[in-house]
């Protein structure tokens, strides 16, 4: 068996270096290190900077349009979502990378995608501690958009999402000799596993919003924990079944590795029926209180019986799109998009217990509706 590198010499570089074979071959990849000037530090592959961008941006910009999708009825701001994912890829890796200096691991970002020769939790939890207190940070300036479960699910899947490509960007830009297929799909799901354990824990920090201060911390940081445990325990599962098994094989072997993410995929299918019953309630709220504004006369008949169908509001854009052109579909996507934001406004009135929003913000969003109404060909049919 190949041996590790020397701590001294593990970098960006040595990602892959670092760790098993995905294959379960129990073999180390090889590769040429050609090394900084006065430092042990591997210099990154200049031909490898457009690959690295590749693997890191792709990914990251089909999670956006995702997310932007699972946002049925209250599509989050772009400029979040963004934010999320620099949060994620900038701020996240470097405050990690600091944390394993100072720890004395030196300045490498361990990919996630397969444990190493000797997995430890630590890893897991201080990347999972680091990205959990981004998004609390986050949340406190944005508290007028994080109301619920969903909104927890979205941002903290975008700042995950965000780790995960710097991850990829830092592996590739040690070099392409060892960029198979194969890593690239496996780097592929683990900016998807970082995605998973921050969405778990936006999903209970959502959850908590409306609860007393104190209880909403208890819940914050036991969340914090449950998205650290899992992503500890699906890096050293493999090592522990090896232990258990008294089969040192067993940590690199296929099975074990197929155990580990499968923990991982019962958990998104956990997320998959949270997001649909949250889905369910949302649409509730726009059938309750926008119901009162269609007697009002600011929403019509039209809007509110298609508001909660996805395929209702695909027919009408796609029948405005005929008569009214692109323009016309695009004004009759924003007021839908108003008239949800309006409910949700009204909805926060009644549940929030801490900052409301302004109240005038309902008339300003009716006013809105009425003008994109106005310039529709045809009114608000």
């Amino acid at each position: 068996m190949t041996k590790a590198p020397p701590a001294a010499a593990v970098g960006p570089g040595w990602c892959a270096d670092a760790v098993r074979d995905v294959t379960g071959t129990g073999t180390l990849p090889q590769r040429v290190i050609t090394t900084v000037p006065g430092s042990h530090q591997p210099m990154p592959d200049a031909s490898a900077i457009l690959p690295a961008l590749l693997v890191a941006v792709v990914p990251s910009l089909i999670y956006l349009v995702v997310l932007n999708a699972i946002d049925r009825y209250e599509p989050e701001p772009w400029t979040i979502l963004l934010a999320c994912i620099g949060m994620g890829a900038v701020v996240a890796p470097l405050i990690t990378i600091g944390i394993f200096v100072l720890a004395g691991r030196g300045a490498t970002l361990p990919p996630a995608f397969a444990p190493g020769l000797s997995p430890d939790a630590f890893t897991a939890i201080v990347e999972e501690v680091v990205l959990g207190v981004l998004l609390i940070l986050l949340v406190r300036f944005v508290r007028d958009e994080f109301d619920d479960v969903l909104d927890g699910v979205i941002y903290g899947a975008a700042i995950g999402a965000g780790f995960g490509a710097a991850e990829s960007f830092l592996y590739v830009l040690g070099g392409t000799d060892m960029l198979s297929g194969e890593t690239v799909v496996a780097l592929v799901v683990a900016g998807l596993n970082h995605a998973f354990y921050m969405a778990v824990f936006g999903a209970i920090l959502g959850w908590a919003q409306p609860l007393p201060t104190a209880q909403r911390w208890i819940v914050t940081i036991l969340g914090l924990a449950t998205a650290a445990w899992l992503h500890a325990f699906h890096d050293t599962l493999p090592l522990i079944l090896s232990r258990v098994l008294g089969q040192p094989d067993a940590a690199v072997g296929a099975l074990s590795r197929l155990v580990a993410d499968l923990v991982n995929w019962l958990g998104l299918l956990t997320l998959v029926v949270v997001v649909v019953v949250a889905w369910r309630r949302e649409a509730l709220i726009l059938k309750v209180h926008l119901q009162d504004e269609v007697t009002a006369g600011v929403v019509s008949e039209a809007d509110y019986e298609t508001i909660t169908s996805f395929r209702g509001r695909l027919g009408r854009e796609a029948g405005r799109l005929r008569t009214g052109g692109l323009s016309g579909t695009m004004r009759l996507h924003d007021r839908s998009a108003a008239e949800g934001e309006l409910a949700f406004h009204k909805w926060r009135l009644t549940v929030r217990n801490r900052k409301l929003p302004p109240a005038e913000r309902g008339d300003a969003l009716r006013a809105q509706i009425r003008l994109l109404a106005d310039e529709l060909p045809g009114g608000a049919a």
